[in-house]
């Protein structure tokens, strides 16, 4: 069960951190906010990894054994996640919210689901058509009750965030799948040190490609101010993420990573970015239980 409860545990996190990282991506380019994640991370893992192997030689033989198929999927996950994914979400976040933005970016099992249909001919079972149903269902009553009157948000802006959230799903579906074929067989410090420094260099190529004025690096003082947030999220959800998807079916693993606007909704409340609605938070919770549904089926 350890596998399955890190995994849930990594929604708790990434709903606390979001919430942060939306704030801060209003002052700064979100490829800075990434950056700062991992260049706080990997130092974090890569010490880590040696201390969980044993010692330098039992370590380097562990980092010895990451094979080159394995590089390509770990820079696939953060060009997926780090590098384009998470930044598209921070993106979303600034027109729809972020529990809006959580609800429909975590409906990523759905393409999990749809890609089995499509290319392995997996049929839906009538437990998983339920879920799916659901989740569809819950993500429209998202973004009719979404919290327009909090910031003047066009029409123009919501459905610019509603895209930029799909588009983040399939961003985060890549990532799950990636991550767990590349993680299978190494310890979850190893893994997410390499990828860490993938994430390094996408977030800097990302960066520099589409916003090449915008500053790499957050401030000192935001950096000081944030840092119980990196360490928490971008070191020990990372943790927990890559640990529930190699120790856990990766249905199972994916849907429970994927709870965060359920666990966002408190969250928000108490950081004053939302305020409470029955409409709303049934919503939401409508998403996280159809995705239950649909992907915990398949486990």
């Amino acid at each position: 069960m350890l596998g399955p409860i890190c995994a849930l545990a990594s929604s708790a996190t990434w709903a606390i951190g979001s919430a942060q990282y939306s704030r801060l991506s209003h002052s700064y380019s979100a490829f800075a906010v990434n950056f700062a994640r991992g260049l706080l991370a990997f130092p974090l893992f890569f010490v880590f990894s040696f201390v969980l192997a044993g010692g330098w030689a039992e370590g380097l033989a562990e980092f010895s054994d990451v094979s080159r198929v394995r590089l390509a999927w770990f820079a696939l996950s953060m060009i997926a996640s780090y590098g384009l994914g998470d930044v598209l979400f921070l993106w979303s976040t600034r027109a729809i919210g972020v529990p809006t933005a959580l609800a429909i970016a975590s409906g990523y099992p759905l393409w999990t689901a749809a890609a089995g249909t499509v290319f392995r001919g997996e049929s839906l079972s009538v437990l998983q058509l339920l879920g799916l149903l659901i989740t569809v269902a819950g993500v429209v009553l998202v973004i009719l009750n979404s919290p327009r009157n909090e910031e003047h948000r066009s029409i123009s802006n919501l459905r610019k965030g509603v895209i930029l959230a799909l588009l983040t799903s399939v961003c985060w579906a890549t990532n799950s799948f990636s991550s767990a074929e590349g993680g299978q067989g190494l310890s979850a410090p190893v893994a997410n040190s390499i990828r860490m420094i993938f994430a390094l260099i996408f977030s800097a190529a990302f960066g520099r490609l589409i916003l090449p004025k915008a500053s790499l690096l957050l401030p000192r003082k935001e950096m000081v101010r944030n840092v119980w947030v990196f360490v928490l999220e971008a070191f020990g959800g990372s943790y927990f993420y890559m640990y529930g998807l190699t120790h856990s079916p990766l249905a199972v693993g994916a849907t429970l990573a994927s709870l965060a606007p359920v666990l966002s909704v408190p969250v928000a409340w108490a950081m004053g970015l939302e305020k409470f609605s029955f409409p709303r938070t049934f919503s939401i919770c409508l998403v996280a239980l159809g995705v239950s549904l649909l992907v915990g089926a398949a486990g």
